[in-house]
Parts: C-alpha cells; sequence; structure tokens
C-alpha cells in the first residue's frame, strides 16, 4: 500500500470513528502527518542543493568561458544568478517554517500553522515563481545582443531555441513536483483541522 492509499484509509478510518463516539486512533494519523512533512523539508533541500549547482555552474561559465562586458549583458546575468539565488533562499526558509510546525500537536494551533505554510507554500508555486522565471528570461535573452558578436545567426537561433525547449521540459517536470507537494500539503492540513476538531 502507498502513501496516498495509506492516507486515504487513515482519513476514512477517523471520519467512521467520530461517527461512532468511537476514540481516534492519532497515533497513526500523525505518522502520516510527520512522513508527508518531511518529504515536504526533502524536497526543499534537494532544491535547493540543485538551484545552487545550477548558480556556480553559471558563475564559473561566466567567468571563466564567457566573460561578459557590455552592461546589458552583465544585468542578464545578474537577474539570472539572483533569481536563483532568491528562489535558494525561499526554499531555504520554506524549510525553516516547515521546522516550526509542531505536526506531532493535534490542536487548532497546529492546524494553522498547516494552512498557513500551505498558503505560503501557494504563493511561491504562483506569483513568486512566475516572477522569477519571466527575470530568469529576461536575463537570459539580454545576453543575446554580446553573443551576436561571436556566433553566427543560426548558431544564436539555436541556442534562443534551446532555451524554450529546454524550459517547457523543466516546466513540466517541475510541474509535477509542485503538484505532488500542494496536493502533499492539503492532505496534511486537511488532517490537522480534523485532528483539531476532535
Amino acid at each position: 500500500m502507498n502513501m496516498e492509499d495509506n492516507f486515504d484509509q487513515l482519513k476514512n478510518s477517523w471520519k467512521a470513528a467520530r461517527k461512532e463516539h468511537q476514540a481516534p486512533s492519532r497515533p497513526d494519523m500523525l505518522q502520516t502527518i510527520k512522513a508527508k512533512y518531511n518529504k515536504s523539508k526533502t524536497a526543499h533541500i534537494w532544491n535547493a542543493a540543485i538551484l545552487g549547482l545550477v548558480v556556480i555552474g553559471l558563475a564559473a561559465f561566466f567567468y571563466f568561458l564567457a566573460p561578459m562586458q557590455e552592461t546589458l549583458s552583465r544585468i542578464g546575468i545578474g537577474l539570472m544568478i539572483g533569481g536563483l539565488i532568491v528562489r535558494i533562499i525561499i526554499e531555504l526558509v520554506s524549510h525553516q517554517k516547515a521546522n516550526t510546525i509542531d505536526y506531532a500537536a493535534a490542536s487548532n494551533e497546529s492546524a494553522e500553522q498547516a494552512r498557513n505554510f500551505y498558503a505560503y507554500r501557494k504563493r511561491i508555486h504562483g506569483p513568486v515563481t512566475i516572477t522569477i522565471i519571466a527575470l530568469y528570461t529576461i536575463g537570459f535573452y539580454a545576453l543575446t545582443p554580446e553573443f551576436s558578436k561571436y556566433f553566427s545567426s543560426f548558431w544564436m537561433w539555436m541556442m534562443d531555441g534551446s532555451y524554450l525547449v529546454i524550459g517547457v521540459i523543466l516546466f513540466l517536470g517541475i510541474r509535477k513536483g509542485v503538484v505532488q507537494e500542494m496536493k502533499d500539503l492539503k492532505q496534511i492540513t486537511e488532517l490537522q483541522n480534523s485532528l483539531s476538531e476532535a
């Protein structure tokens, strides 16, 4: 039985127990909450680590292989690396916020913490992420004028076009992870709410 099936079974058992006025099986439910939160927190660290490697790779590329000289290009590099650094900070802050949630408690306070964290991550995956991606894209294409001095039109089209292709692939991969995270957080929030109402 996978974690999703286990969660649904626990939730249904909890509802049935409440209807029959029986004592709820809180340890199992709290264990499920803890497992899902740990999964979410691990994802934050992995995201930060991967983005950190990308920042190091970009910095090394522009410092050693392609030191850009024009102001527009340097602004572009700043937008690209700066956007990634902001996202790294967001992931680390998210990890810290998740650590402050008392998922072992079954109280109105812990339920409120879960709801607030869910709303926070929803904002991060919405307007905040869209803004960062937009700035990164602007930064990438700001490099085009200077790169065009050294590469033919064919290679410039290849470079600019490949960004779109890679962007779509990354978007689909990232979206899958985001959808799963939000689903997990929503389930945690619902379970915390149920526990706090008991």
